[in-house]
């Protein structure tokens, strides 16, 4: 069975953040980790669909990885048609009557599912990956008949609106490829929801199984999503203390999953608390506490600061800053006495906007979506949700929401 991985989506949701594909976790890329977990569920026949701006790092992901040498990739012609267009751009590598298997880019599953989705696949006409939700997701939701089959699809049909409590996972297996090419190629829609109106069809003239999932299940959708990934990375790493790291004899490691890379160094009085990630020649300064954080190559934890559950991209440095629940993207600095606010004074959970709408993140706790480049004076104070965009100046002092 041949596996077509989405990765050409323009992560436009995700602005000032950039494409979520390559955010580092643990020091490699999130395609990479999703890559290597279908991998380890047997999946080695790999079609990768691009954007123009990221086919050539995709390609020289390729080229590192062995277990992708052979793998094809291709950019999608037209991202406006979505979904399907990047479906339809890697069907172009599948003969019509092979079998193959659709996971989305951003989406991390379980690998024994991914074989129970697979093994459905080949038991019926294909199978499509789902959890029950008790609250609404804004996502596609499947309707069941009494034989089990799928009997429709609706793409985000609305809070109270929902046919059932089963969310679609876009790891989805077909037994015939030509059937899925077809139906894409005849869908119409005025919405983006052209793959799911050729789902619906086929939904008509074929059997598909809904398999059940009740383990982890995260996509990286909106900027808050990045810290929700890091935890579930996180917490899969074996605790690892390079042997080329340099650690002071005061300072304090406690907890599990600790990852600190080569040419880190932890100085005196700083606390580690894990699950935590330390990347390469990444410094932890002087009574600075670190919990439940990446903290990424090169980047400066300075002396006295805090950084907790947040991600921090490469080359970001801070001075007796607070940095707690937030999504850091590289060359970033913090000037002394600056911080990140994570909570509401109402105890409400956080609003982010994100192109035109407010989004309730559904945390209690949220700080800041820091963009690339940004500079943030002494004495600066970034409220609970707020965005900054790339190359801010945020001047001394300033309050920015």
């Amino acid at each position: 069975m041949k596996t077509i991985f989405l990765a050409a989506g323009s992560s436009s949701r995700m602005e000032p953040i950039s494409d979520k594909n390559f955010l580092e976790f643990l020091g490699k890329p999130l395609l990479l980790h999703l890559l290597k977990n279908a991998h380890k569920a047997g999946c080695t026949d790999f079609i990768i669909v691009t954007n123009p701006d990221n086919h050539a790092p995709v390609k020289t992901l390729c080229a590192e990885n062995n277990f992708l040498n052979n793998a094809q990739v291709t950019n999608q012609p037209r991202l406006e048609e979505g979904m399907a267009g990047g479906i339809l751009a890697g069907l172009e590598f599948v003969k019509d009557e092979e079998a193959v298997l659709i996971h989305n880019g951003n989406d991390y599953v379980e690998t024994d599912i991914i074989n129970e989705v697979i093994k459905q696949a080949n038991a019926h006409d294909g199978a499509l990956l789902a959890q029950r939700r008790a609250t609404y997701f804004p996502g596609g939701y499947l309707e069941i008949g009494k034989n089990g089959a799928i009997q429709s699809i609706i793409e985000k049909p609305g809070e109270g609106n929902e046919p059932s409590d089963l969310v679609n996972i876009v790891v989805h297996g077909f037994n015939n490829a030509g059937d899925l090419k077809q139906a894409l190629m005849t869908a119409k829609s005025t919405q983006d929801d052209v793959y799911e109106v050729a789902l619906d069809a086929l939904f008509k003239t074929k059997t598909f199984k809904a398999v059940e999932y009740n383990g982890v299940w995260q996509a990286i959708k909106y900027p808050w999503h990045v810290l929700e990934m890091m935890d579930v990375l996180l917490e899969q790493s074996d605790s690892f203390i390079s042997p080329d790291a340099e650690i002071a004899e005061n300072a304090t490691i406690k907890g599990e999953h600790v990852v600190i890379e080569a040419g880190a160094r932890v100085f005196e009085n700083a606390v580690i608390n894990g699950p935590a990630y330390i990347g390469t020649n990444a410094i932890v300064g002087n009574n600075a506490l670190v919990r439940n954080s990446i903290i990424g190559t090169n980047s400066v934890v300075g002396y006295n600061t805090e950084v907790a559950r947040s991600w921090l991209g490469k080359e970001v440095s801070s001075h007796m800053a607070y940095i707690g629940d937030s999504v850091v993207a590289d060359k970033v600095n913090f000037g002394a006495f600056s911080c990140t606010a994570n909570l509401r004074l109402d105890k409400k959970s956080v609003r982010v906007k994100i192109k035109e709408d407010l989004i309730d993140s559904n945390h209690l706790k949220l700080g800041a979506i820091v963009g690339y480049g940004t500079q943030i004076g002494i004495g600066a104070k970034l409220m609970p949700g707020c965005k900054t965009p790339v190359q801010t100046l945020v001047r001394p002092g300033e309050i920015w929401s």
